[in-house]
């Protein structure tokens, strides 16, 4: 929800405040907090391997808190930019590390994927509802109230994070080892962790930088999954600008008609929940390509829907067409968004294992980049091309990246095999796997 809090609804009040001229400068609140979402994923999810979970999470959210609180205090323009960094930067832990926390608790493929699929679904419904909010909020409370409710709502989540336990496997036999010595310190017995036993390297926070250069399904991933990224945050400023300046309707209605988008996005879920049993048929057909059978048949669906959804909308925005008409077009948009980003979000997990956390930490840096970047240019854009040609060019391009499922499919297994990472992974599962099978686990010397 952060990060489309000033969305294109929320820029007058901003102007207003702190005497800002329209055009890029308006769309740095929001580019901003996304280039933090560059940056935090780097540090975070790759200490969440090493060190636990739970203990990112609660520092990341804590710093989060205040930084939001610190936006909605801000007196001046370049510390309330400030604080959306830091927003963003701190507030990126949910994202990056959830990931590996959802990779931990669930084992079985259908499961994780189902868990993966709520997960991102809240991921895309939260910013839909900032709109809303900002929208109703701002011209009755003011534009700071966004803040404020936005920091109301965060500390109620913080409380579940205080209680969620720890769920890396490593830490938790650490923590097993630690109990036992203290146990068995007279004895003089000691225990340690797998873990422990291994050569640590400068390992960690440079594993997603690591993946995203050396790593062929992560590369094609992340670009796939950063256009579709940037181009929901393209249409943030679009659909607003389509809806009150062509069909002149109000900052809180035009705000409401995201909700159709989290509409498709709920049907996406369901659609990915009920296609399990045919995906693990199929996947049991292609014993060779299983994790491209279980995860990417949905994805390959998606690529064109979602290409149709754009021209759909670009070419019936405009005057003497109905609203409704291109307003229905964001339902199949939504559908399309939700089974791309859930289908390639569990089939790099699936192919990643314990270092999940650090794959979705280098797709979550690249989409953001492209987040923060991309929408800069939307203004301009419409402007000299106009809302349907505008539609076209981004429609070519996802058409373009639409062959990215279907090429895993093809080559995906032979990507895994030659990965570098395939060896450590199968390692360190099998270690983890039976540390917490066997108490064994824990090597006395």
């Amino acid at each position: 929800m952060g990060s489309t809090l000033p969305s294109n609804l929320f820029y007058p009040y901003l102007q207003s405040q702190f005497h800002v001229p329209s055009g890029p400068q308006t769309v740095l609140p929001a580019s901003l907090y996304l280039v933090g979402f560059v940056f935090g994923p780097l540090i975070f999810a790759p200490l969440s391997e090493q060190y636990g979970r739970k203990p990112i999470l609660v520092v990341g959210f804590t710093l989060f808190l205040l930084s939001t609180l610190g936006a909605a205090l801000a007196k001046q323009w370049w510390s309330f930019l400030l604080f959306r960094f830091l927003s963003g930067t701190f507030g990126s832990p949910p994202l990056s590390v959830f990931g590996g926390v959802i990779a931990d608790c669930w084992k079985g493929e259908v499961e994780r994927g189902r868990m993966l699929m709520l997960w991102s679904a809240a991921t895309f419904i939260g910013p839909l509802g900032a709109p809303i909010m900002a929208g109703f909020v701002s011209p009755v409370l003011g534009w700071r109230w966004v803040f404020w409710i936005a920091l109301i709502y965060a500390g109620v989540s913080f409380a579940s994070v205080l209680f969620l336990p720890e769920t890396l496997a490593s830490k938790i036999l650490r923590r097993k080892a630690s109990r036992l010595n203290k146990k068995n310190k007279e004895t003089g017995k000691r225990f340690v962790a797998p873990s422990d036993l291994e050569q640590k390297s400068k390992i960690t926070l440079l594993r997603p930088l690591q993946l995203i250069r050396g790593e062929m399904l992560v590369i094609l991933t992340s670009v796939y999954i950063a256009f579709i990224y940037a181009l929901f945050y393209m249409l943030v400023q679009i659909i607003p600008a389509v809806f009150k300046g062509i069909y002149g309707f109000s900052a809180g209605v035009t705000g409401i008609l995201f909700l159709i988008i989290g509409a498709g996005t709920i049907v996406g879920c369901f659609i990915c929940w009920w296609s399990d049993p045919v995906t693990v048929r199929l996947s049991a057909e292609h014993p060779k390509k299983r994790a491209e059978y279980l995860r990417l048949p949905l994805a390959c669906i998606g690529g064109p829907i979602f290409v149709v959804s754009i021209l759909w909308f670009g070419f019936t925005a405009r005057g003497g067409i109905h609203w409704a008409v291109p307003f229905v077009a964001l339902f199949p948009y939504g559908i399309a968004y939700n089974i791309i980003w859930v289908s390639m979000i569990n089939y790099v997990a699936d192919a990643y294992g314990i270092y999940s956390a650090s794959a979705l930490a280098a797709l979550g840096t690249t989409r953001s980049v492209a987040g923060a970047l991309i929408p800069l240019a939307v203004e301009d854009m419409v402007e000299t091309l106009g809302v349907a040609r505008s539609c076209s060019l981004l429609a070519g391009i996802s058409a373009g990246l639409a062959v990215v499922p279907f090429c895993f499919v093809a080559y995906g297994h032979k990507m895994r095999k030659a990965s570098r990472f395939s060896a450590a992974i199968k390692t360190e599962m099998r270690q983890q796997d039976d540390g917490l099978a066997r108490t064994t686990s824990l090597s006395a010397v």
